[in-house]
């Protein structure tokens, strides 16, 4: 694709040892051109790795080996940016500045106009350019991004404290997953297990999430959860981290939580810590965004509350 260079100083001159692995979508709240000037003057003190405009032309401000200054998280409990505020679990997990290991799409556009929904003409230039990086992340540091909600994520899901509503509301995040991986199923790995659950390894699986060949003893074998990851599961016994999607539950391949998905509250406390109604509990709701390990549910004249992936049950 035709991406426009120019460079930013606005830069950490490396990754700090880390390797991209998540896609972070925002919007300007500006035009193109300011977007671009803006992240590229000293005083701003912020960049992005590229601009998509709304007619789609792409400018590239950081090199992909370089961190940009857009999705920085801090260390300290008391910052509107500690990571621990964050709603993705691999943000909380590795404690660190989000910067290091995310890879930043700018969005010509203000939220108050359309809630970040892309033209059709930035739409399709986003795909490519997600193409376009997962290539040049897998060439460059021989890591493969998926395409799913857990690795192209917005801002709002990193800082949700200071940029509730950036890209916004109408994104088309499922629409440029799907497209981006070629498939007509849902993008999002939701699949519904929980620490503790006992699976058992498919025997149609060939390789361990690491990549090492799975030995034919661990197929059909059954294992416990030790830990959970956005698309894998740590197995004890054998210590070692599956896909979800080459594990089977109990009673066959767990249900899948998506958007749209009607639910009941198993729970007793929301995400936030607050205390669940009794009327709340007892009522079915609906999945209207998923956002790693927690979901908001009745966001469209519901309750509109986020809750704990694991604190809800699937109504067949």
């Amino acid at each position: 694709m035709r991406i426009t260079k120019k460079n930013s100083p606005n830069k950490y001159n490396g990754r700090r040892g880390w390797k991209p692995d998540m896609i972070v979508c925002h919007i300007t709240e500006g035009s193109y051109n300011g977007a671009v000037s803006w992240l590229c003057n000293p005083k701003s003190q912020a960049s992005a790795h590229y601009v998509v405009a709304k007619d789609g032309r792409v400018t590239q401000l950081v090199d992909l080996k370089d961190g940009a200054w857009c999705n920085g998280t801090s260390t300290k409990p008391s910052s509107k940016v500690y990571y621990g505020k964050s709603s993705l679990k691999a943000v909380r997990d590795r404690r660190t500045n989000a910067n290091y290991y995310t890879i930043s799409i700018e969005h010509e556009g203000f939220w108050k106009e359309n809630k970040g929904k892309l033209t059709e003409a930035q739409k399709a230039a986003t795909i490519e350019l997600i193409k376009h990086i997962r290539d040049e992340v897998k060439r460059i540091f021989e890591v493969e991004i998926p395409a799913n909600r857990a690795h192209i994520v917005g801002h709002y899901e990193v800082n949700p404290i200071t940029k509730p509503h950036c890209p916004g509301e109408n994104f088309q995040f499922d629409e440029i997953i799907k497209a981006v991986s070629g498939s007509n199923s849902t993008p999002t790995n939701t699949n519904d297990f929980k620490v503790g659950d006992t699976v058992t390894v498919k025997r149609s699986a060939t390789k361990y999430a690491t990549g090492q060949r799975i030995a034919n003893f661990v197929k059909g074998s059954k294992y416990k959860i030790k830990q959970l990851g956005a698309d894998k599961a740590l197995l004890s016994g054998i210590n070692s981290w599956v896909k979800l999607s080459d594990l089977e539950g109990e009673g066959g391949t767990r249900n899948i939580i998506k958007v749209g998905s009607k639910v009941k509250i198993t729970g007793s406390k929301y995400a936030t810590g607050q205390k669940i109604p009794g009327w709340v509990k007892n009522r079915t709701h609906e999945v209207s965004r998923i956002a790693g390990e927690k979901v908001l549910l009745g966001a469209n004249g519901g309750i509109n509350s986020w809750l704990n992936k694991n604190d809800i049950k699937i109504i067949k």
